[in-house]
């Protein structure tokens, strides 16, 4: 999956990293920004109620309420404090006295007697911090923990505390902790103000005085809603010339009307005509929803109440004269206090990253954020909007079998980012033979630069690739192509943007409440990021329902790979992995529905799960009819470096599995590279793979098998020229492209056997469909034997990282084989055949003659080491072309060698070793016929070779 995690394999071992959106959105609040929650202020209080920077302030500390970790400990309670001076709403502690996990004595808290949990702290801000350039202090941040650190109090949502400091004399609400309150007609509320020393304190509701208290800190009001409107209470402290005001805005609302949902109208958006939409928004238990946006300039207007379903489920209305094409940004106001985007829309307005969108051009006529009239994320409607035509509705699928996907993160493809970059390399895939694209996650997620695993709206594709409909003209292009596009859908989570979270949760981005309709309150599996559906819930049911279906019919991509589809669960196996990835019926039983959902409607789609799950729960899927990511980095990784492992768990007969449904791969965004592999850590001795040419050779017969291996197959994107960046140095960070790559004539090797081998699997249905498969994957000499009646393959290879020599190899049957790469007949009339097999040496044979590939794919002369220069003449071979015999002269540095000499089948004709300083061999030929030979000598150091003719 899934980017914000280091993951097991595939991609499951995470260690969360909070987006950081999420973790700093607060700070850009500004309309109703909460500077304390109900449950903050239970956790700390302060005497005076309003404390000011220049006056003594105590500090209560209940252990009991916020994060459990200092709850009942009986133990010594440390405050860890830090002055905000960055200004009112700056969460950034500028001066912090105390070092974490010591036992100061100046940062020990009083207990209060008699009491288990309460503690106190008392300071004058402006005299206990050292602040010798004299920063005004607007904040106190804090957390409390036991000496050495190891337990902590902290605010349960966002984690630190913070009390706001006046500066001087000043008044301000206690109650409610916003400036702005809704409230439904009938209900009524406590208002609470405190001055920061005792005045003659008052409230006044739209002017007209209501309530006072004279030479008083405190002052209270309680406010009726008897009829719907705006109003406005202002407290009022005054002592002396000194004076200060604070206000609350108040909305009342009258109950929503009830009506049935519209008949043929939908949850989102629903475009009646040019100038009429019908908005529907799914909120069980809310009371009242608005609809505010740029048709009626963010108010908040009794016409634009929303009418609610007599079920209470469906908050709906009808917008009218809409102008037809243009773009309206909108959003919903729910209970008078949650400001959410729909969360069926197809386009996002964000306040933190539609403004770099809009500097860099990458989104034409994108509008800006409506800053200062709202906030957090919203969302487009647009009447008449002209529909993409399309140009490729009619191409061929390939069969599970026959895919070759390439995996591809349209961030990383090309420098320049966007979808329309990724339409002018489609003929760079389709010269490599690919016939499936798979996009990791383009759906709207938090930021602008990531893999795409932190969605926050499920149904607009991200606007920092492009538009909409360059991401349409991408999938028609490649359908034009041959190759159908698969999309990397995240449905196990949503980040705390998405609005179905934040309709039901804690703070502004906080955990989701028990009573949210699709979201878990914690993840009920060890691995999850971001907020957990509920995959039982009959809301999420229907909700991943529609985003299946809207993707596959307005976008026509041809399938999904479904990210972390092991979390569909509901089965609570806490932190054990282990219980995690058992059978689950559970799961079975969602998995299945969701397929069958998605094949009423699109029965060629693809069904890929990133399960990696107990084999028999992917063998009852992939029965069933699901296709499944077959995870073989490790083994991979392992043969890269030079080690042996065994490949067969990458054949889906090796599982039990009666479909071919198993999509090995070497690698993913999820792991390492095998070239990276091989350069690192391979082996230096007797081949030193971490030398380029020799890294080659060895992922070159990785490729091989990779390809010879029956069943579906996927590439990570540049794999095929062997990418070789780490990783985990910046796991989620921008990685250059290497497209440069493809000018090494080395790399292009690898790139060139790719080509070559998908071309075969394309071409030939023995490499989808054999009658029969054979593999003995697991010795170091490995061998692949297809059995169709069309034509037969036999692939052997040296996994060795010494020189097998004379090797006996048994062809599946005799007759007359083909050398698919020197094109060379090979008659086999004996059991055994015995061949050469230098290191990482391998032959593909067929038993039908084939169209020779083009030259350079092979490398000839696998050198051990690092080639050293040769003095022109210091090896020479002669007479060329010879008649009866050869003479070879070997350098003089070579005091001792092995040599052999070998047709082009690889049949070993002469070896032997040179004695101590012997430099020149003659050989007789009379006994061979005509034809191209090499001959090859090595010593520790390296490798030499030349051909030769015999005529």
């Amino acid at each position: 999956m899934t980017g914000f995690w280091i993951l097991e394999s595939e991609s499951r071992l995470f260690i969360p990293i909070p987006t950081m959106k999420s973790f700093y959105s607060f700070i850009f609040s500004s309309f109703f920004l909460l500077f304390f929650t109900g449950s903050l202020l239970a956790q700390v209080s302060t005497e005076p109620a309003v404390p000011n920077a220049g006056a003594s302030v105590k500090i209560i500390y209940d252990a009991t309420q916020g994060t459990s970790g200092l709850r009942d400990c009986n133990c010594d309670v440390y405050i860890h404090i830090g002055a905000v001076t960055g200004g009112p709403a700056s969460t950034t502690w500028t001066i912090v006295p105390f070092q974490w996990g010591t036992a100061n004595p100046d940062a020990k808290m009083e207990r209060v007697e008699g009491q288990a949990n309460l503690y106190t702290y008392e300071l004058t801000p402006n005299e206990f911090f050292d602040n010798p350039n004299g920063l005004t202090i607007y904040r106190l941040g804090m957390v409390f923990r036991n000496a050495d650190g190891t337990r902590e109090g902290k605010n349960s949502t966002n984690g630190d505390i913070f009390v706001d400091l006046a500066q001087g004399f000043s008044v301000a609400f206690t109650n409610p902790n916003s400036s702005n309150l809704a409230l439904n007609v009938g209900e009524s509320f406590e208002f609470k103000a405190a001055s920061t020393e005792a005045a003659d304190l008052s409230f006044e509701l739209d002017g007209v005085k209501v309530a006072e208290a004279k030479n008083a800190d405190e002052i209270a009001y309680t406010f009726s809603a008897t009829a719907p409107g705006n109003y406005q209470l202002t407290a009022k402290a005054v002592k002396g010339d000194q004076s200060d005001t604070e206000s609350v805005n108040i909305v009342v609302f009258a109950p929503s009307a009830t009506a049935p949902l519209p008949a043929g109208s939908r949850l989102g958006i629903n475009y009646l005509s040019d100038t009429e939409v019908i908005l529907a928004l799914q909120a069980p238990g809310k009371n009242i929803v608005h609809v505010i946006g740029d048709f009626n300039d963010w108010q908040i207007r009794n016409e634009y109440q929303m009418k609610v379903t007599p079920d209470g489920e469906i908050f709906w209305l009808k917008l009218e004269n809409l102008v037809p094409k243009k773009e309206y940004i909108f959003q919903y106001l729910v209970d008078g206090t949650i400001r959410i985007g729909d969360p069926y829309a197809d386009k996002t307005s964000d306040p933190f990253n539609d403004q770099e969108i809009i500097d860099q051009g990458r989104y034409p006529g994108l509008m800006p954020y409506p800053a200062g009239k709202t906030e957090f994320q919203a969302t487009y409607l647009q009447t008449a909007q002209d529909k993409y035509a399309w140009k490729n509705l009619n191409y061929d699928r390939p069969a599970p079998e026959e895919l070759v996907v390439y995996e591809l993160l349209v961030r990383d493809f090309d420098e320049r980012r966007t979808y329309n970059a990724v339409i002018d390399r489609l003929d760079y895939l389709e010269d490599l033979g690919i016939n499936a694209i798979e996009l990791m996650p383009i759906g709207e997620f938090e930021g602008n630069l990531s893999w795409g695993y932190n969605p926050s709206f499920f149904f607009a594709p991200d606007k920092y690739y492009g538009t909409k409909n360059d991401l349409k003209r991408l999938i028609d292009e490649a359908h034009g192509r041959g190759m159908v596009v698969i999309l990397d859908m995240v449905l196990n989570h949503a980040f705390g943007q998405n609005p179905m979270v934040r309709l039901y949760n804690d703070g502004d981005y906080g955990a989701p409440t028990p009573d949210n309709p699709w979201f878990n309150r914690e993840a009920t599996h060890p691995f999850n990021v971001g907020y957990d559906f509920n995959h039982e819930s009959t809301y999420t049911k229907a909700f991943v329902d529609s985003v299946n279906n809207y993707w596959l019919t307005e976008y026509k991509f041809d399938g999904f790979r479904f990210d972390l589809s092991k979390g569909f669960t509901q089965v609570n196996s806490g932190s054990n992995v282990g219980i995690w990835s058992q059978y689950d019926p559970s799961r079975v039983a969602i998995w299945k529905n969701i397929y069958d959902r998605i094949k009423a409607n699109h029965p060629e789609a693809y069904v890929i799960l990133e399960h990696l799950s107990d084999n028999s729960e992917e063998t009852e899927l992939a029965n069933y009819g699901m296709m499944f990511w077959g995870n073989m980095n490790g083994t991979s990784r392992n043969l890269a470096k030079g080690s042996n492992d065994n490949m067969e768990w990458a054949y889906y007969k090796q599982r039990g599995w009666n479909r071919s449904n198993l999509i090995a791969y070497q690698e993913s965004h999820d792991e390492e590279r095998v070239m990276w592999e091989s350069l690192s850590f391979g082996n230096t001795s007797p081949i030193n793979l971490r030398v380029l040419e020799n890294a080659v050779n060895r992922n070159q017969i990785m490729t091989a098998f990779y390809f010879a291996i029956p069943g579906p197959k996927m590439l990570w994107q540049f794999g095929e020229f062997g990418y070789d960046l780490e990783l985990n140095n910046d796991r989620l960070g921008i990685k250059p492209t290497r497209w440069n790559y493809l000018d090494d004539p080395e790399r292009q090797r690898l790139y060139k056997l790719y080509r070559e081998m998908i071309k075969l699997k394309k071409t030939y249905p023995v490499f989808n469909n054999p009658t029969q498969a054979s593999l003995n994957l697991g010795p170091t000499l490995k061998q692949i034997y297809l059995d169709h009646p069309e034509m037969d393959v036999f692939l052997f290879g040296n996994f060795d990282g010494v020189t097998v020599g004379n090797a006996q190899i048994q062809f599946p049957k005799q007759g007359k084989w083909y050398n698919y790469f020197t094109g060379e007949e090979l008659n086999v009339t004996t059991p055994q055949v015995t061949l050469g097999l230098r290191p990482n040496e391998f032959y593909l044979f067929t038993d039908q003659p084939l169209p020779k590939p083009e030259e350079g794919i092979l490398q000839e002369d696998f050198v051990t080491s690092v080639p050293e220069p040769i003095t022109n003449g210091d090896f020479k071979i002669y007479p060329v072309p010879s008649q009866n015999s050869i003479t070879v002269e070997l350098p003089k540095d070579m005091i001792q060698a092995n040599y052999r000499v070998v047709d082009m089948a690889g049949r070993v004709l002469f070896d032997g070793q040179t004695s101590p300083n012997e430099r020149i061999l003659d050989f007789d030929l009379k006994g061979i016929k005509a034809g191209i030979y090499i001959f090859e000598a090595f010593d520790t150091k390296r490798v030499l070779h030349k051909r030769f003719i015999k005529n």
